[in-house]
C-alpha cells in the first residue's frame, strides 16, 4: 500500500528545509547563486552562478531545464532585471521557455542579487 510519504522525495534534507522535493513527477526547489555569496558580483554574475546550480538540482532530481514548468525569479532591485534577464534569456534559448514571473522583495542576505523558485516535471 502506497502512502503520500512513499510518493515524495526529499533531496539534501536539513535542519530548515530540503533542497529539493518531487511528488507524483513533479520537482520543486528554490536556487540562489554559490554561497556564500559575492557581493562584488554582478547580478549577471551570480544569475549564471544560480542557472549552473539549478541545471545541477535539476538533473539530480531526474529533469531538465526544458522540463521546467514556472520559475519565479526574485530580484531586490528591479533596476537589475534587463541584466538578469539577458543570462536568463541565454539560458533558456533553444527550448520552450517555462511560465515565469519576476518580483522585487528582500532577500535573505544582502549580498544576494537573484533567487528563483523552480518547478518542473521529472522522470
Amino acid at each position: 500500500m502506497n502512502t503520500l510519504t512513499d510518493m515524495i522525495s526529499y533531496f539534501g534534507i536539513g535542519n530548515r528545509a530540503s533542497l529539493a522535493v518531487t511528488h507524483h513527477g513533479t520537482g520543486y526547489f528554490a536556487v540562489t547563486p554559490k554561497a556564500p555569496y559575492d557581493p562584488s558580483l554582478s547580478t549577471a554574475e551570480q544569475t549564471r552562478q544560480l542557472l549552473d546550480k539549478a541545471d545541477l538540482r535539476l538533473a539530480e532530481i531526474g529533469s531538465v531545464k526544458s522540463k521546467l514548468l514556472f520559475v519565479a525569479i526574485i530580484l531586490p532591485d528591479m533596476s537589475d532585471y534587463a541584466e538578469m534577464n539577458g543570462v536568463w534569456d541565454e539560458w533558456v534559448g533553444g527550448i520552450t521557455p517555462p511560465a515565469r514571473a519576476c518580483f522585487s522583495a528582500g532577500l535573505a542576505s544582502p549580498d544576494l542579487k537573484v533567487e528563483m523558485i523552480m518547478v518542473c516535471a521529472t522522470d
